[in-house]
């Protein structure tokens, strides 16, 4: 799409022709966050009823949305959202596409307490998940599902790397995760996984192929087949109990015999990986009531 400004006049452009045309190039972000963007950028479509445009951002319409995005998701969700229209919103003033500057309302999202799954809870998954029927990427389903869980559980590594890790880069029971396709792009890391995990890597692994995990299908069913092997084990499968929770559970128990959770995770501060953290198995210091003189 060609556009065209005067000095004299602002055009309504669809955001999303914003963010494909010029927001990406200009900005070098990567796939997953243009994917991430659109996905905003058609949930606030909804409540307006059509594609938003570069004329809906304005205090009063985003306010709105970000308001209905609090009450039918969550706080953090809005957050999110809040924070990628605030980017679009700057890019298009500084680029005279709107003649406003973003004032949007602050969204408090409250400090949750991180839960891991527990070992048996662990267990159950892997077993629902040995349940899973059909093939994927020429594989047995079940097979695939076992590579992917245990190698989530052994790295800590996002399911955006473990599922893009190539073939060429699992060496015996040693992982490299490059930075190309991990969060922010900066560093390659190496990780040590299990016997087990490297036998479920090499169960899978068809001819030439330099993907390791053959994932064939869209990557949003990643998230649609966990759900169902979580509720099969009997677990709960709403949003905060996905990949990110197995990530929390090799945090918690790597932090509490003795390892440093922060370079495992590749975090940037022992403030971002407090909340990955979980109590019960990572113990924040000795009970108040244990130290405290009898009352009663």
């Amino acid at each position: 799409m060609e556009v065209v400004l005067l000095a004299t006049e602002i055009l309504a452009i669809l955001l999303h022709h914003v963010l494909r045309d010029f927001y990406a190039p200009l900005t070098g972000v990567c796939d997953r966050t243009i994917t991430l963007y659109g996905y905003t950028l058609r949930s606030w479509g909804e409540v307006l009823g059509r594609p938003p445009e570069t004329i809906d951002l304005e205090e009063l319409s985003v306010a709105r949305f970000l308001a209905y995005r609090v009450r039918k998701m969550s706080a953090a969700t809005a957050a999110k959202d809040r924070a990628q229209l605030r980017a679009l919103w700057e890019f298009c003033a500084r680029r005279k596409f709107v003649d406003t500057w973003p004032q949007v309302p602050r969204i408090i999202v409250p400090d949750r307490i991180p839960e891991a799954w527990m070992t048996d809870e662990m267990k159950s998954i892997l077993a629902s998940a040995a349940q899973e029927q059909g093939r994927i990427g020429g594989s047995p389903a079940a097979s695939v599902w076992k590579a992917i869980l245990l190698l989530c559980y052994d790295t800590g590594e996002r399911i955006a790397s473990v599922v893009s890790v190539r073939a060429s880069d699992v060496r015996g029971c040693n992982v490299i995760f490059r930075a190309e396709e991990r969060k922010g792009r900066r560093r390659d890391i190496l990780r040590e996984i299990s016997v087990e995990c490297a036998d479920a890597l090499l169960a899978i692994r068809r001819g030439p192929d330099d993907t390791a995990i053959p994932w064939d299908r869209h990557r949003t069913c990643l998230w649609r087949i966990l759900k169902i092997i979580l509720q099969r084990a009997g677990l709960p499968s709403d949003r905060r109990c996905k990949f990110h929770r197995i990530r929390k559970t090799t945090a918690s128990y790597y932090e509490a015999a003795g390892g440093s959770a922060q370079r495992l995770l590749d975090h940037s501060s022992p403030a971002v990986t407090k909340k990955y953290l979980d109590p019960r198995i990572v113990s924040p210091g000795v009970p108040a009531p244990s130290v405290l003189p009898k009352v009663v």
